[in-house]
């Protein structure tokens, strides 16, 4: 997939949701009014602010999308990440929003208090929500996998964030319809599981994204693929000092390659062009890749992080001769 085909698709997928979010929103504040239902128009705040991120992660994109210019050497790619982590941001709100109307209804039963019993179109408005926010996040998700975006991967989770309120709401709501009573209490209950399970999700994206902006290298399982890679490469003989990154939906890679000390120039170069050109062969052509060619030169044997590290063998005739003429500039000298 082309570098802007790839941003116009996210931004696609995108738009389908910020549309959904729309009309969920004055439904379910429509039905949370008209149906006495506090935990519909809390549901509706959700999707609020669902349509909200919608927007951001838009905004996002087309930035994203731009090419690379003198200020920005590296393109803009960092921009899908900032946006993944206000998505991240955004979750932390909306749980935390849960969390406290159902701690604030759950203590208010406790104390003897009553809870107004809803009507129907809530428990319905909450079983439509359920339904296309569910929807919406496969879709979003199969997306964000086939272009490998971290932005639409959050906003993903945002939608099934909505999707685990609206069937906590339609839970509690069928309770308190059919059974009534106590029942009634289980909508406040239901509200705060789902906000903690939301707080984890928003904690793995915020986590990922704040990691990749502070330039964090690339786990561990990518980075022995890299590895891999080079020293398959055919001229190489090790790698030292390999970094990585991500950028947005790339990573960059920098790394020292160590050749036969007989090659010359143009054939060390060679081997140079050959690990980038596997590198991007694996990660796609927009991986950044800077790779230095150094003559090999075989490390003395022993952990250096035990301070175990072996001398090279010393040839003592060399030794002698190299002491012998020391001490005869040194006698001359005096």
């Amino acid at each position: 997939m082309e570098y802007e085909e790839r941003f116009d698709k996210a931004i696609q997928v995108t738009g389908v949701g910020l549309f959904v979010n729309l009309g969920l929103t004055v439904f379910k504040l429509f039905a949370g009014i008209v149906g006495n239902s506090a935990a519909m128009v809390a549901d509706a705040v959700h999707s609020l602010s669902d349509f909200l991120t919608d927007i951001v992660v838009i905004f996002g994109f087309q930035i994203a999308k731009k090419p690379m210019d003198e200020s920005h050497n590296y393109g803009h790619g960092k921009i899908e990440t900032l946006s993944a982590s206000l998505v991240g941001l955004m979750l932390f709100v909306v749980a935390g929003q849960i969390l406290l109307y159902g701690l604030r209804k759950t203590l208010l039963f406790a104390e003897g208090g009553t809870l107004a019993q809803p009507s129907l179109i809530a428990l319905y408005a909450a079983l439509l929500s359920v339904i296309s926010k569910e929807f919406m996040y496969h879709y979003t998700i199969r997306q964000a996998r086939k272009i490998n975006s971290m932005a639409l991967t959050a906003n993903a989770w945002h939608h099934r964030s909505d999707a685990f309120s609206s069937l906590g709401t339609m839970t509690g709501l069928g309770a308190a319809i059919f059974l009534g009573g106590k029942w009634v209490v289980l909508d406040p209950l239901m509200a705060v599981f789902l906000s903690i399970i939301i707080f984890k999700v928003a904690l793995k994206i915020f986590h990922s994204s704040i990691n990749e902006l502070i330039e964090a290298s690339l786990d561990n399982e990518t980075e022995g693929e890299i590895r891999q890679i080079i020293r398959k490469t055919e001229g190489v003989k090790s790698l030292t000092n390999l970094k990585t990154r991500r950028i947005g939906n790339n990573i960059a890679v920098d790394v020292r390659i160590k050749v036969d000390n007989a090659l010359d120039i143009g054939e060390a170069n060679r081997i140079s062009i050959h690990v980038e050109h596997n590198l991007k062969k694996a990660f796609g052509p927009y991986t950044y890749v800077l790779v230095k060619a150094e003559p090999y030169v075989r490390e003395p044997e022993g952990n250096p992080e035990d301070g175990e590290i072996l001398e090279h063998p010393v040839n003592s005739e060399k030794h002698e001769i190299c002491l012998r003429k020391h001490s005869n500039l040194t006698e001359k000298k005096i």
